[in-house]
């Protein structure tokens, strides 16, 4: 029995030994723990349409139908887009492909572009992260009326994607045909078309400002539109030059309603800078409307302010002198100044005087803004015509020059000259010499040349006794 158990005993602890030696190895397939969590991958980047909002030159949006506005002889494609991604590019490149050459009523040429994502601001108010695509196509002109597909692709970081836009043409030309003309059939709804406003005129007090100067200017503008009024109007008004500052305290009118094919006025005062440069200067008129039922447009606006500088030259007072004797000759300097930043041309200095014969005009040529210009008059003296040869003479020394606009403005001085006879000057009669001591003069040298003879004597007598 004791045997028994010694072997049960000896058996298990031999199993024992042996569980305790077999090694354990980890799973293959078990994720490593290094303490740092897994990154999801960033998510693809997709361009989508927005159809629920207005933007410039876009009638209507895309969820009413929207369709490309023509502007004169430009065919206008906007194309709002977003970027559901996570990490948005910065921008995207947009291209066109126009069809057949030989039919398309586009100028046919590279309208690739780059467009950045900006905030740009609806119909309603709110600004949107949008890479706003805007192709302004050129058309011909004698293009032909017709539907013309217009392709957009676009393309940005790892997204592109391809968009078709529909042009109606309507103010082109009916192609040529022998058949008679098929009357079409009426619409229920007629297509309202966008009412374009035009500027008629701008203008400004005197046609131009003068730098420093505050004035009003005026825009003119013109609902184009035979059938629809515009509603809820506003204007505001836009400077890209810092010479021009707005003075009215805000930059937006507001009109209630235009009527079908009405004028209607927007006057803005502005500031131009003393130091503007003379030239065009562009103001720029932002219009939002609503018309219809309930559609609303916008359009951009341009006028030009005519800005000059106004040319200030001084001179500088010409020193004539008081008399002068016939036929003396006179050098008079004369000196221009230009105090303004507009150039003077054909400046010169013209005396006149009777008794004065002058050897022709001092001519100082053009002086620039802040320069200043120097000559010399020169003139011969003369007798006065008539009975009077002699005495006083007035005259005059006139400054011409030139402005930009090439009128001519003049600046006298005048002076007046006593005209002296060449025998009126008589020489100074010498003044009489008193008589002159000559004896005490005579005695003084006879003393001097005594005193020489005795010292020579003297110095004579010592060297012989020595």
């Amino acid at each position: 029995m004791k045997r028994m158990i010694m072997r049960i005993g000896m058996t298990v602890l031999m199993l024992c030994l042996l569980l305790t030696g077999i090694p354990v190895t980890a799973d293959d397939s078990a994720p490593e723990k290094d303490g740092s969590a897994v990154q999801p991958e960033p998510m693809p980047c997709s361009l989508l349409l927005d159809n629920a909002h207005v933007y410039d030159y876009m009638p209507q949006s895309y969820a009413e139908g929207y369709e490309p506005q023509t502007v004169g002889d430009y065919a206008v494609l906007v194309l709002p887009l977003s970027c559901d991604a996570d990490e948005a590019p910065e921008s995207v490149r947009a291209s066109v492909s126009l069809g057949d050459p030989s039919s398309s009523p586009f100028v046919i040429k590279n309208y690739e572009q780059t467009v950045p994502l900006a905030m740009h601001t609806a119909s309603d108010g709110n600004a949107y992260p949008r890479y706003l695509v805007q192709f302004w196509l050129a058309m011909y002109t004698d293009r032909m009326n017709g539907c013309y597909p217009v392709e957009v692709q676009v393309s940005g970081g790892d997204a592109a994607a391809s968009f078709t836009l529909y042009v109606n043409i309507r103010d082109g030309l009916w192609p040529q045909t022998d058949e008679p003309e098929q009357q079409l059939p009426e619409k229920e709804e007629p297509v309202i078309l966008c009412p374009k406003v035009l500027v008629k005129s701008c203008t400004a007090p005197d046609g131009a400002a003068a730098a420093g100067e505050t004035v009003p200017v005026r825009f003119t503008l013109q609902n184009t539109s035979r059938s629809e009024a515009l509603k809820n109007v506003t204007v505001t008004a836009s400077v890209q030059s810092e010479s021009l500052v707005l003075q009215d305290a805000s930059d937006t009118l507001f009109f209630e309603e235009i009527g079908a094919g009405a004028e209607f006025e927007a006057a803005f005062r502005y500031a131009v800078k003393a130091d503007a440069p003379a030239g065009q200067y562009e103001i720029t008129l932002q219009l939002d409307y609503a018309y219809a039922k309930g559609m609303t447009g916008s359009g951009t606006l341009r006028g030009a302010l005519a800005v000059s500088q106004p040319l200030r030259i001084e001179f500088s007072p010409v020193a004539v002198p008081s008399e002068a004797v016939v036929s003396d000759r006179l050098e008079l300097n004369v000196q221009a100044m230009n105090l303004s930043r507009s150039p003077a041309a054909n400046v010169r200095a013209v005396l006149e005087c009777d008794g004065l014969l002058p050897d022709g005009a001092a001519f100082l040529g053009e002086v620039a803004g802040g320069a200043e210009q120097t000559g010399i008059l020169t003139a011969r003296v003369t007798s006065k015509s008539g009975s009077e040869p002699y005495g006083q003479t007035d005259g005059s020394i006139t400054f011409y020059y030139t402005d930009e606009a090439g009128q001519e403005h003049s600046e006298v001085q005048a002076f007046s000259l006593n005209i002296k006879s060449p025998f009126s000057e008589r020489k100074t009669e010498p003044q009489q010499v008193r008589p002159t001591n000559w004896y005490g003069i005579m005695a003084a040298i006879g003393g001097g040349i005594l005193l020489l003879c005795g010292y020579f004597v003297l110095r004579h007598r010592k060297r012989g006794q020595s």
